[in-house]
């Protein structure tokens, strides 16, 4: 790139002259992405909201976010419908809708749930031994979970063999995204004895202060292989606090909200819940590990939590089914997730073609991806016949297209 002399910029685009034109006041929606809404609002209106001291021990009996009961406990809860666990998918709507959560019964069959809790409490044991845990106030959390046991990515796929309310699952997803979602993340969720309190969130806090008004853009599948309650830290929900958020819309307040009340499910429960519900990891009072997993899922626009195309091993990304393949975001549409403008003519639905990126990937791994550089119409034959990993992905998808129209 030639340098340019100052002298022949026009001025207008000096640094000097736009930060001189650019006061605060003068930019654009700097008050609406500066004003910390809802979240702002809602600490104030609710100062019981603010998490503990990590510095001090924790307190009990001040009215703390943490300091509270299952629903059929509380003296503010006890008298409301609030969701039960149910297999029937219209009283789920319904619990969905009013309360932005709903309980799945018997989600995961006994045998599926014993082997996901013992794979967890393994996998776990395992990062602590090597010293790769990743400690939180909390507990320790277990990432990634695509790459350390079969049954988890029989989750994300919604496989009645690993998840045998698969096809319900499946389809609530579809209905409050969208067909064409995505995994943002799949990770286990740890309350370890002596915790504290996660701070409470929503999990579609990245996109304040823009709110979705109508469905969310984030839905959160969290799978409970074992009892869960208000001893052992059951996460911390407040009922119908996304239409609070709702409410407020983008940028507005949130006033005061009912108190919290920590989840109480039976192993093998799958909680279906909004990315807009507030809620956070509860304080685990007795003398065991509590896991749950949590499987977000996003519209297919959105950026991912985990990096799938970095983080997905070789031989699980070699074995993975097109539907697999498509949630862990390798899957790329005009708006998403291209690579050397691979993937502008996907349309982004399951085998697609166009938008297969596994090419690149696997080119990674084999370390001899190849790079389209600097060319022109002179550039030396070598150069131009090199055999560029996007011109395998354009070879592999005209040859699939080409078996899927025959």
């Amino acid at each position: 790139m030639e340098d340019t002399a100052p002298s022949s910029i026009p001025r207008a685009f000096w640094p000097e002259t736009v930060a001189a034109w650019s006061e605060p006041q003068d930019q654009l929606f700097r008050s609406f992405w500066r004003s910390g809404q809802p979240l702002k609002s809602m600490l104030e209106n609710n100062p019981w909201l603010q998490p503990p001291s990590l510095k001090e021990p924790l307190v009990w009996g001040q009215g703390g976010y943490w300091d509270t009961a299952v629903g059929r406990e509380h003296a503010y809860w006890q008298d409301q419908d609030l969701p039960q666990a149910t297999q029937d998918i219209v009283q789920m709507r319904k619990d969905f809708a009013r309360w932005g959560y709903c309980l799945i019964e018997d989600g995961l069959s006994p045998p599926q749930c014993q082997a996901f809790l013992q794979r967890l409490l393994n996998q776990a044991e395992g990062e602590m031994a090597a010293g790769i845990q990743q400690i939180t106030p909390s507990g320790q959390y277990v990432n990634t979970l695509i790459n350390k046991g079969d049954q988890f990515a029989g989750c994300i796929q919604h496989d009645p063999r690993a998840v045998q309310a698969g096809p319900l699952l499946e389809q609530l997803t579809d209905e409050t995204l969208g067909k064409g979602w995505i995994c943002h993340s799949f990770l286990a969720n740890g309350a370890d004895p002596g915790g504290y309190p996660q701070a409470l969130h929503m999990d579609q806090g990245p996109l304040l202060p823009w709110v979705t008004e109508e469905a969310p853009a984030l839905v959160n599948t969290m799978f409970i292989p074992q009892d869960v309650d208000a001893w052992n830290g059951g996460t911390l929900i407040i009922p119908g606090s996304h239409k609070a958020v709702i409410d407020a819309g983008s940028g507005g307040v949130i006033e005061a909200l009912p108190p919290t009340i920590n989840l109480e499910a039976k192993a093998g429960t799958i909680l279906f819940f909004d990315g807009r519900l507030i809620h956070g990891t509860g304080v685990n009072r007795s003398d065991r590990k509590r896991f749950v997993a949590t499987m977000s899922n996003v519209k297919p626009w959105m950026r991912t939590q985990e990096n799938w195309v970095v983080s997905v091993a070789p031989d699980i990304l070699a074995q993975a089914s097109p539907k697999l393949r498509h949630r862990l975001g390798f899957q790329a549409l005009t708006y998403g997730s291209t690579v050397e403008g691979f993937g502008l003519a996907g349309n982004g639905r399951l085998e697609d073609p166009w938008g297969d990126i596994r090419t690149f990937r696997e080119a990674v791994d084999q370390g001899d991806y190849e790079r389209v550089r600097s060319l022109s119409g002179s550039s030396s034959p070598d150069q131009l016949q090199r055999n560029y990993t996007v011109g395998q992905a354009m070879r592999r998808a005209k040859a699939g297209h080409k078996r899927q129209k025959t």
